[in-house]
Parts: structure tokens; C-alpha cells; sequence
């Protein structure tokens, strides 16, 4: 009664058919992005502690653009939100993170983004008419 839901479970996404349906260009970009960006604050570890905040940030915002990447890699069928969150987090790189690991990462997160928003999956193929007598 009270403890059960009254919406409609959503309906599985079915796995792509072949790794011509996923979305490489665009995953390639957000991952470059995270790795550039992580770069700088990792380059020498012993330096992280002395950078407080901002080092903290950047990987979060690396780790945040690495999760984009993997979840436009592993479910292609919702690419179009994980390109939606990496222009977001791209755009929000350039305040926290080094100003966006100095532009390159922040222009690679929104390229990759927007290429997993305009990317439209291809369509199933129909079967054929069966021929009549």
C-alpha cells in the first residue's frame, strides 16, 4: 500500500549491436579531457597536499568527466545525457580547474559533449515483408 511504487518500471535498454553503434569520437574526446585535466594536479603527487582545493577540484572534475566518458562508452543508447553533463562539467572547468587544464581540456570536454548530444543511434533494421501467395 503505502510502501509500494505506483510508476511503471522503465522498460531495459537493449546492448548495441556492434561497436559501430558506440559513440568512440565523442567518448575519446570526454577521456582526454579528464586525463588532461587530472595531469597538471597529478604531474608531481607529492605537491598535492600543497595544493589544497583547487588540486582537489581539478580531480574532481577529471573523475566526474572519466564517469562521462565511460557511461557514454558502456550504455550508447543515453549518450546524449552523459554529453549534456560533460559540456556542463566542461564549462565548469574553467573556474576550478586551472582554467579547464589551461583551455585544452575544457574545449575537449565540450567538442566530445557535443558530439555525443548530436549523435543519433542507427536505426534498427526492419525485417522484410514476408512475400504472400
Amino acid at each position: 500500500m503505502l510502501l509500494t511504487s505506483r510508476t511503471r518500471p522503465t522498460p531495459p535498454i537493449p546492448p548495441p549491436r556492434s561497436l559501430a553503434d558506440r559513440p568512440r569520437g565523442a567518448t575519446l574526446l570526454v577521456l582526454a579531457a579528464a586525463a588532461e585535466i587530472a595531469y597538471f594536479p597529478l604531474g608531481e603527487p607529492s605537491y598535492l597536499s600543497l595544493q589544497g582545493q583547487g588540486g582537489a577540484l581539478a580531480l574532481a572534475v577529471a573523475a566526474c568527466l572519466a564517469g562521462c566518458g565511460v557511461h557514454m562508452w558502456c550504455t550508447p543508447a543515453r549518450a546524449a545525457r552523459s554529453g549534456w553533463a560533460a559540456i556542463v562539467i566542461g564549462l565548469m572547468s574553467y573556474p576550478f580547474a586551472n582554467m579547464g587544464g589551461f583551455l585544452v581540456g575544457m574545449v575537449l570536454a565540450l567538442v566530445g559533449g557535443s558530439l555525443a548530444v548530436a549523435r543519433r543511434p542507427t536505426p534498427a533494421p526492419s525485417p522484410a515483408p514476408a512475400a504472400g501467395p
